[in-house]
């Protein structure tokens, strides 16, 4: 099969799911949306799902995604986009609630059944969507499946579903409105324990002495690139704004935690009468 045919096939299929529940999403977000309460929260999570989506389609559909995809430095670029914009805007929309309020009540029901039997409290820890995300970002990097993914459109899309799905549950638990979310310290050390591993994947991609992708490597031999510097130079893209986005993300973590904990404990206010009432030793 030509790989035009496996393009229209894989692109109906990754816009499939989005057509289905596009619009039960539409109605349920009309119908949350009547209520005055938290109709703000609403329209803000609308909107970053609407980002979230445009993101992915920038980078990814011809001709932005074609020519990204010629370079291991614009293919890391893409990469960093995936995880460090459209996975946070998709975990921050939360479109869990519209959608249920847009389906029939019948099925609402049964889906609202169904998350109760699962396991989904042990599905969603902190520590399994860490993992997965690390795993997912250093296994698709491997020489093997990096080259196997270049080469082939279908795997080329799993990849891409992979960094997608697993750094969305790596985000949910900053952003979610459940009972899951992390904060305050948790929430900066959970981050911060994701930039060692990035940062170790940089650097393996920055300081070889020769190509590490020969299917890469020939795709920028015919884009008119030296390999060997263009693997470095997607090594820095994968390090240094990658650390940079986590260390800027814990910082905002924190003031705000801090934030709160001052609105929570305010500071004592002092009476007038007992800051100017003389001592017991006092000159009158």
């Amino acid at each position: 099969m030509s790989t035009h045919a496996w393009l229209w096939i894989l692109g109906l299929a990754a816009t499939a799911p989005v057509v289905v529940l596009g619009p039960c999403y539409l109605r349920g977000l009309a119908r949350v949306l009547r209520h005055p309460q938290g109709r703000r929260r609403h329209l803000r999570r609308a909107w970053a799902a609407a980002a979230g989506l445009l993101s992915i389609l920038v980078v990814c559909a011809p001709p932005v995604g074609e020519r990204l995809e010629e370079r291991l430095s614009t293919h890391m670029v893409q990469h960093l986009v995936l995880i460090m914009v459209s996975a946070p805007l998709l975990a921050y929309a939360a479109p869990g609630q519209p959608l249920l309020a847009g389906l029939p009540a019948a099925v609402r029901q049964r889906m609202v059944g169904l998350g109760r039997r699962l396991p989904v409290g042990v599905l969603l820890t902190p520590h399994l969507a860490w993992a997965a995300h690390i795993a997912a970002l250093w296994l698709w990097h491997l020489p093997v499946a990096y080259d196997a993914a270049v080469t082939s459109e279908p795997l080329h899309l799993v990849e891409h579903a992979c960094f997608l799905s697993t750094a969305w549950l790596f985000w949910w638990h900053l952003a979610t409105l459940t009972r899951h979310r992390l904060r305050g310290v948790a929430a900066a050390l959970y981050l911060l324990a994701a930039i060692p591993p990035g940062a170790a994947l940089g650097a393996v991609l920055t300081f070889p002495s020769h190509p590490l992708y020969p299917a890469q490597a020939r795709h920028a031999l015919e884009a008119g690139t030296d390999p060997l510097l263009d693997q470095r130079i997607g090594g820095l893209v994968m390090w240094i704004p990658l650390d940079f986005a986590y260390l800027a993300v814990v910082v905002w973590l924190v003031v705000g935690w801090l934030g709160s904990m001052q609105l929570r404990w305010p500071e004592p206010e002092h009476d007038p009468a007992l800051v100017d009432r003389p001592g017991p030793g006092a000159v009158r």
